[in-house]
């Protein structure tokens, strides 16, 4: 028994000496794509030139909601609604737009947002645990496209996005466990 105590005791001082970071937990999010990195996006997305690249030109570069799933299917009303602001005077949309909303039925478009996320909690294991304080470190790529197409072809496309996410954030709860604790107790209430 005594040989038993002796090793709780050094396992507990040896996880106490470490930091206990590695006991902290992490979290990991891919919106699946064909892409590696947002570097691979925008590569493909710049091979799509408005007025030569078809239907099956796009979608073997990867922007296939079918296939490689992730995105929307528009309808010219919601391509319209996307692009077609009250303030802004129709005649300021690129040609491309102009073209999909005199096709109407004929014209589609397709959305896509690809991420890829992956969140770390550092710091002091004590005080993450204890609730006093839970630092994240969250870093990954957020990619965005919208294609329109008129009879199959490609006539308007856009991109945004976050090349490079870093974000670094810090919850502090002075009271630590007790923390919320009045709201846990009025719900258990009512």
């Amino acid at each position: 028994m005594g040989n038993l105590v002796r090793l709780w005791c050094l396992l507990c001082c040896a996880v106490a000496i470490a930091g206990c970071g590695s006991l902290l937990p992490s979290e990991r999010a891919e919106v699946l794509s064909p892409f590696r990195s947002y570097s691979d996006a925008e590569a493909r997305y710049s091979q799509a030139v408005p007025g030569r690249t078809t239907r099956p030109e796009l979608f073997s570069l990867g922007f296939d909601p079918l296939i490689e799933g992730n995105g929307k299917m528009l309808s010219f009303i919601d391509v319209r609604l996307m692009f077609v602001q009250p303030n802004v005077p129709i005649d300021y949309l690129p040609e491309g737009l102009m073209k999909c909303l005199e096709a109407k039925d004929r014209c589609i478009g397709y959305a896509f947002e690809f991420t890829k996320t992956d969140t770390q909690r550092v710091g002091n294991f004590w005080a993450d645990v204890f609730n006093f304080r839970k630092n994240r470190e969250l870093q990954g790529w957020v990619f965005r496209a919208v294609f329109v197409l008129v009879d199959d072809v490609l006539v308007h496309k856009v991109s945004n996005g976050e090349p490079n996410i870093r974000r670094h954030e810090v919850k502090r709860n002075p009271l630590g466990p007790l923390q919320g604790a009045g709201e846990f107790f009025s719900d258990q209430l009512k």
